[in-house]
């Protein structure tokens, strides 16, 4: 686990392949017992809640101060969101505002007023959402002391959109109590392998540490701040990451494995990628060797999915071309032969791969782009070949546009 060292950490994971590993690290290495692992999938569940209540190895219980009533079986199983009663709920505040207050605290629309007032109520009217955007007033001074990269200043308030979203379901209100209640001092993380229709739009805050995205007060999305903490994650990478034995020539991966190296090679692409934005040429060399040495392309093949693309990048940005040309003659050749056998094929069945084509076709086109920034040479050549690649499949009729 890529976790901050201090402040029982808690990381919240989904499938089989990124929370057992963790759960036997614990139980049997007894590796970061102070952390706690937290399946999303379970925690739409009564008794999973009560077992995140309570402490578990070094880790202190979970921040989740509902009672047991307010979650059991066929509780809160989801809470309705209504943005429609938004004007209504600021016209109670303002036209009887110390009613407003009494009823549903001083801030209408701050997180833990909507929890305690709406989501929680016993009232069947209040049993509901009124809002898409919710907010946490955020304490400064927690985030100062809590680990996280800190960037230019720290909001007043932590942005949180529902847009989208009709209804929250247990397990969001779990998270959503969690973030509340830790304020900054507990380190809440999200697995990069959870998908995003399993956290809201709490993606919008995430600054990625390694394998996990640490939830911030920051919205990283759509804007200039940093969301990749590139000290941390290179710290993590070079000094507590243990790679097995993929290395060894000839040994068998299966598809859901290749899949877990893929995404390992990914975060060394990207670290080494931004290393080298930053001016960190030899830490991004440094990164570049140990992806190739712990994940070598003849048992892991390049791929576009694994982020090979962004190591051919890196190459041509610290100025080893020809490891740069390499890289995009191993992943041109994968595509060229696809397009090849794509094309060998007639009627409905070139029809079927048309998504396949055009995902390929635009892996070539960025392979071009990069030979191009190569040299001039290189350039030309790959955007000759990638000419006869198109023309050969527009004569069978396909349909992409460049």
């Amino acid at each position: 686990m890529t976790l901050q060292q201090e402040g029982n950490p808690i990381i919240f994971t989904n499938g089989d392949n990124d929370t057992f590993p963790l759960w036997y690290n614990q139980d049997t290495e007894g590796v970061r017992t102070d952390a706690r692992v937290c399946n999303l999938s379970y925690l739409q569940t009564d008794w999973y809640i009560d077992q995140m209540r309570r402490p578990a190895y070094d880790s202190p219980s979970v921040p989740i101060t509902w009672q047991r009533i307010e979650y059991c079986a066929g509780t809160n199983e989801y809470v309705q969101i209504d943005p429609s009663l938004k004007q209504e709920v600021l016209a109670l505040y303002e036209e009887q505002p110390e009613e407003a207050r009494k009823q549903f605290g001083d801030e209408p629309f701050e997180l833990k007023n909507i929890l305690k007032y709406w989501v929680r109520s016993t009232t069947p009217d209040f049993h509901v959402i009124p809002t898409d955007t919710l907010y946490m007033t955020i304490d400064k001074e927690a985030v100062q002391r809590s680990g996280m990269m800190i960037q230019d200043s720290i909001p007043d308030r932590m942005v949180i959109s529902l847009k989208g979203k009709s209804a929250l379901y247990k397990g969001d209100l779990m998270m959503l109590e969690m973030i509340d209640q830790c304020n900054w001092t507990r380190p809440i993380y999200v697995a990069t392998t959870v998908g995003a229709e399993n956290y809201m739009n709490l993606g919008d805050n995430f600054i990625q540490e390694g394998l996990a995205n640490r939830i911030t007060p920051f919205t990283t999305k759509d804007t200039d701040l940093k969301n990749f903490d590139t000290a941390k994650t290179f710290d993590n990478v070079t000094k507590r990451f243990k790679f097995g034995n993929v290395s060894q020539p000839g040994i068998y991966l299966d598809e859901t494995v290749l899949r877990m190296c893929y995404t390992h090679r990914r975060l060394l692409a990207q670290l080494a990628l931004h290393l080298a934005d930053e001016g960190e040429d030899e830490k991004a060399a440094q990164i570049l060797a140990l992806a190739e040495k712990e994940i070598p392309t003849y048992n892991v093949p390049a791929d576009f999915a694994s982020g090979s693309l962004d190591i051919a990048r890196t190459y041509v940005a610290i100025g080893q071309n020809d490891k740069a040309k390499a890289c995009i003659d191993e992943l041109w050749q994968k595509s060229s032969q696809y397009m090849q056998w794509y094309c060998s094929l007639n009627g409905p069945r070139f029809a079927g791969y048309q998504r396949d084509c055009q995902m390929h076709l635009y892996v070539m086109q960025l392979l071009v782009q990069i030979a191009d920034d190569i040299d001039e040479k290189t350039g030309e050549q790959y955007a000759k070949k990638f000419e006869g690649t198109f023309r050969a499949y527009q004569a069978k009729g396909g349909n992409f546009s460049y």
